[in-house]
């Protein structure tokens, strides 16, 4: 008789998150890595990331990867030379 279901048993929820933050943490190193070697290469991919990664709703990644490779763009002679806006500074 003890194995019989009771009405009034608890019932234990587990929720599973199958989220992760590997893009946004991707964005981030990426966008580190432009910061001080080959930001022609590395940018451009972070930029792309940071986006993905707040369309996924990893904010703080995100947007903090989309802040550093803005950074990293501003400060890198052969993204300025690919943009053309060295013309516009030498002038």
């Amino acid at each position: 008789m003890d194995n019989l279901p009771n009405d009034k048993a608890e019932k234990t929820v587990i929720i599973v998150n199958n989220t992760s933050s590997a893009v946004g943490i991707c964005a981030l190193i990426f966008a580190i890595l432009g910061l001080f070697f080959l930001a022609i290469l590395f940018v451009p991919i972070s930029l792309i990331l940071s986006v993905i990664a707040i369309v996924k709703k990893q904010y703080a990644w995100g947007i903090s990867a989309l802040i550093v490779a803005l950074i990293a763009a501003w400060s890198s002679p052969a993204i300025w030379i690919a943009l053309g806006i060295g013309s516009l500074v030498i002038h």
